[in-house]
């Protein structure tokens, strides 16, 4: 029995009015065949008291053998017989089978145990508890509704790697997210190539410099969400493709409001010139060792945007006096935590030195920039909720 069958093989047991008197039909092949139900079971190897275990349905694990020995003798298709055999099990033995599917289904699907530490699942939760927990989050009633609404267009055109749960979890709470907001929009490349030119201003106001960019965005057919950042994941941020809309999640990867702003536009330089390629594999994760982009090109798109490498050198010498960097900032239009944050990396990258740690006291809080745009959490109950909330702050009124 496939196991994509499964839950329709529970529904139908569950279900199932219509009646097959598996000892009726084995009395008449006794009849057709002259031959006594001993000589029968002799001859098929199957012990009295295990048939009538088959047949009451009290055989706590029916031996597969007999069952197709039986299934065999009776002509009937093994596939059809397997399903009447447990048209005739206890409640008991339905529901193992009921959980034997969650659980493979838990299994194959989450790394339950590293979501229970993110206080995604409760420690105490059973099994049922565990995948009521997965479906009300990504707002399914059944797991085949699940694995069919969510995971094979998810995956029709991507290679689904299950060595890394975690990100897979990552991944398919971004794409229900999409899929629930629905941008109504038409994406506008051309609209988006002039919208790009006059997003650096707004870097300079932290509370709603990001919020008011987002909303511009989503307006052009972009859509925009903060997802949290999964320490195991290594995604920094990614780029969908969801009906044919550019989509582009944004974590918190390393808590630093100039990161923020960074990522948002390596993601818009995926949007602009790899759009064709994201949507032949659904999405592209930032960060995740995937060589089907060249991020560095991504990541040089962004670096010039903001601060390229000759501004940084006339910077460098005055970067110790807050005033003259602080002018600076505002020349370039730009937050001057972004002129920190760059003059650290261009300092690593072509000297070697490090100054990740100094000058942390003009870096703002990141979270103030998101607060507006409703960042999606683990300890959100439901998606839907979230998405609906999202879609709502987005939308221009």
């Amino acid at each position: 029995m496939k196991e994509s069958n499964i839950d329709d093989l529970l529904k139908s047991i569950l279900s199932n009015n219509e009646s097959f008197d598996i000892r009726n039909e084995f009395e008449q092949k006794l009849s057709d065949y002259n031959v006594s139900r001993t000589k029968a079971l002799k001859l098929l190897n199957i012990d009295k008291d295990v048939f009538e275990q088959i047949i009451n349905g009290t055989a706590k694990q029916p031996n597969l053998i007999h069952v197709i020995k039986i299934a065999e003798f009776l002509e009937i298709n093994i596939d059809k017989f397997i399903q009447i055999v447990l048209n005739n099990q206890s409640k008991t033995n339905i529901g193992s089978i009921d959980k034997a599917r969650k659980a493979t289904f838990l299994l194959k699907n989450f790394d339950v145990k590293t979501l229970t530490k993110l206080g995604f699942f409760d420690k105490d939760y059973d099994t049922d508890e565990l995948v009521e927990k997965v479906l009300t989050f990504f707002g399914y009633s059944s797991i085949q509704e699940f694995e069919n609404e969510l995971v094979e267009p998810l995956y029709s055109r991507t290679k689904r790697n299950f060595s890394d749960k975690m990100k897979d979890f990552w991944v398919k709470s971004a794409y229900q997210t999409f899929r629930i907001v629905d941008n109504p929009n038409e994406y506008d490349r051309n609209k988006l190539k002039d919208l790009i030119v006059k997003v650096k201003p707004y870097s300079q106001d932290v509370k709603d410099g990001l919020f008011t960019v987002c909303k511009a965005l989503y307006n052009i057919g972009v859509t925009v969400i903060f997802q949290d950042y999964l320490s195991t994941t290594q995604v920094r941020g990614a780029t969908f493709i969801v009906n044919g809309k550019p989509c582009i999640v944004i974590t918190d990867f390393n808590k630093k409001y100039p990161s923020i702003w960074f990522t948002l536009l390596h993601e818009l330089h995926h949007v602009l010139f790899d759009f064709d390629l994201i949507e032949t594999n659904s999405f592209h994760l930032t960060g995740d060792d995937d060589l089907f982009l060249i991020e560095d090109k991504a990541d040089s798109f962004a670096r010039d945007f903001f601060m390229a490498e000759d501004k940084f050198h006339y910077i460098k010498k005055y970067i110790d006096n807050p005033y003259l960097v602080s002018k600076f900032a505002e020349e370039n239009e730009i937050h001057i935590s972004i002129v920190y944050a760059f003059f650290a990396w261009y300092q690593d990258k072509l000297y070697g030195k490090k100054y990740y740690g100094m000058f942390r006291e003009y870096y703002p809080n990141y979270k103030d920039a998101l607060i507006k745009l409703s960042p999606i959490s683990w300890d959100d109950t439901s998606i839907r909720e979230t998405s609906e909330r999202i879609k709502s702050i987005l939308e221009i009124k």
